[in-house]
């Protein structure tokens, strides 16, 4: 199950994605698209979402799956928009098959339930990439825990911004 999420293209920006669901449910949806911000949406295109990278190194089919979204929202960026972007990415690739994409539309304060695969796809991207999880909220989605996958370098990719405006970029 780890090879094969990681032969997807799209696995470390669809965990990232999933990961920002959190961050617009909880009303930074404004600051999450300002590349300068800390661990920023855009972040999620670059090849270790959260490190910074140059718009060189960025995937550019994301960058412009987002900035798409967002320029089609009026500026702004939703859950559906998150959504909306992660299918996108996740339908670009046969080797993403694997991966949950749900019909129904993502609600902030119920898609962990109504979407407990996707909840647990993120749980263990937060497990596998950043160090962050606990045996209750994966117990709370019938997720397996696997403690050896645990990121033994999470914590240095906290904390960091782009250097670079995607948003100002011909790509």
């Amino acid at each position: 199950a780890w090879a094969q999420r990681r032969s997807c293209p799209y696995y470390q920006a669809s965990g990232c994605i999933l990961d920002q669901l959190e961050k617009v449910c909880e009303g930074e949806a404004a600051e999450m698209i300002a590349p300068n911000a800390l661990e920023n949406v855009w972040m999620c295109c670059c090849p270790r979402p959260y490190v910074p990278c140059s718009s060189n190194e960025s995937d550019k089919t994301c960058v412009k799956a987002l900035a798409g979204e967002i320029k089609s929202s009026g500026g702004e960026l939703s859950i559906k928009g998150l959504m909306n972007v992660r299918e996108k990415l996740l339908g670009s690739s046969e080797r993403c098959s694997s991966f949950e994409r749900p019909t129904k539309e993502a609600k902030c304060g119920k898609w962990p339930k109504e979407m407990p695969k996707v909840m647990c796809e993120m749980l263990t991207w937060q497990w596998e990439e950043l160090g962050d999880g606990n045996d209750a909220e994966f117990a709370q989605y019938d997720c397996p825990m696997i403690k050896e996958n645990m990121a033994s370098d999470g914590e240095l990719r906290k904390g960091h911004a782009l250097s670079w405006d995607p948003r100002h970029r011909e790509l």
